[in-house]
């Protein structure tokens, strides 16, 4: 039954699956580290992995830049475009990356003292694991562009389980910090090693030389950025500005909602990783993409529609599993949360897809209404129900100018996804 669903449905399951179990691996281990390392460690550990997220999160950007240019490769079935890209893409970025393991080498021990960390093993695992996450977006878009969903999606698992298990034997021989950063360390250079394995026939050092636009390349990682910014501003800004705008209480009780949120956010993520490829592919070959987004938009709403009913039928158990904490409070500000962060994922199907066909006309209403949700947040904060209010309001009209831009230049119908 499974093979007579379609390539692009198929995939979503596939990803969607992955994902959902690389998540629950992901909270094993927070779980894990919560509990079994002491308070004055913990935070010591976090601090370093926020400083990784820190400088790792910028290279995001070059998987989508890679996931699109291998795509229209691979669509044009140019095999030889794709083996000059990847193995010239991978050669600057490791140049890059030495370049930042050698700067961090040397700033690291005044780091560990101004953060207070103690020990210098765990600086050096977090200066290898920043060098791994330079490469590791090369590869991860590739196998995006490439479609390959079935082995992108056990690379993801394979490493989640390594992660846990080496987490909890690192812990138990008593590493603590780290031994948490290294069975980060060690999953990752697995999950790249598996990476390398399954894509070493479009990596070659000998390869010959193709023209290719690596400066347009580097440009296309500009509105990238900016859009990803401008999306992470526009789901993320409010609860900097409750922590600044209201009581540690009332910060904690939208923080406890907020993690119902990201529940709706996150969930139709599979959708956008398998529609971009897609879409670019189709895109770069003058084919039809109407089908392939209405598919993706109808996918992304049925998860989100389906969590929400769950969450407003059943909000206290929901709450519990997600937080361990209740009340009447977090409940309301849930429901909200539902409606604003479901809007908001489906904003982002429509960046996927415009950024997936270069279409930037979407850039300059992401970043004016970025701001506008910062200022609507300033100007009415009287309650946390108005800021998210404000959030909803917001989505809502997004949504609706993505929608508008998509029907005043809708792709040319020549053949269905």
């Amino acid at each position: 039954m499974f093979k007579k669903i379609d390539s692009f449905s198929r995939n979503i399951i596939i990803v969607f699956a992955g994902t959902a179990l690389l998540n629950f691996f992901n909270l094993a281990c927070q779980l894990l580290i919560a509990h079994r390392l002491d308070p004055v460690d913990f935070a010591a550990f976090n601090s370093l992995l926020a400083l990784y997220m820190i400088i790792s999160s910028p290279f995001l950007t070059i998987q989508t830049g890679v996931t699109k240019y291998i795509s229209e490769f691979n669509a044009k079935g140019e095999a030889e475009k794709i083996k000059s890209f990847l193995s010239g893409m991978l050669l600057r970025i490791s140049l890059f990356a030495f370049l930042i393991l050698i700067i961090f080498y040397y700033v690291s021990p005044f780091i560990m003292v101004k953060m207070q960390i103690p020990g210098t093993l765990s600086m050096y695992i977090l200066i290898g694991l920043i060098f791994f996450s330079c490469l590791s977006p090369v590869f991860s878009g590739a196998m995006q562009g490439l479609e390959l969903f079935n082995q992108f999606a056990a690379v993801s698992v394979i490493g989640g389980v390594v992660k846990l298990v080496l987490l909890v034997l690192f812990i138990q021989a008593g590493y603590k910090i780290s031994g948490a950063l290294g069975s980060f360390f060690i999953s990752t250079a697995i999950a790249l090693a598996a990476y390398y394995l399954i894509m070493n026939k479009f990596i070659v050092l000998g390869v010959k030389k193709i023209a290719l636009d690596y400066k347009g390349f580097f440009f296309y990682l500009f509105p990238v950025a900016v859009s990803t910014l401008c999306y992470m501003t526009l789901v993320s800004s409010d609860m900097i500005m409750v922590k600044y705008y209201f009581s540690p209480g009332d910060a904690g009780i939208y923080s406890l909602a907020q993690m119902v949120g990201k529940i709706f956010l996150f969930l139709p993520g599979a959708i956008s990783i398998v529609m971009f490829p897609r879409i670019s592919g189709l895109h770069a070959k003058n084919m039809d993409t109407t089908v392939t987004l209405k598919k993706s938009l109808l996918y992304a709403a049925v998860l989100c529609v389906t969590a929400a009913v769950f969450y407003n039928i059943f909000p206290n158990f929901v709450l519990k599993i997600l937080t361990g904490k209740t009340g009447a409070g977090p409940v309301l500000l849930g429901r909200l949360f539902s409606f604003s962060m479901s809007l908001f994922a489906l904003l982002y199907v429509y960046i996927s897809y415009f950024l997936s066909k270069k279409d930037m006309r979407f850039i300059g209403w992401l970043a004016l209404f970025s701001v506008l949700q910062i200022g609507a947040i300033n100007l009415f904060h009287r309650n946390l129900i108005q800021v998210q209010l404000a959030l909803s309001i917001n989505a809502f009209l997004l949504l609706g100018i993505h929608l508008l831009l998509y029907c005043k230049n809708p792709p040319s119908a020549q053949t269905a996804a």
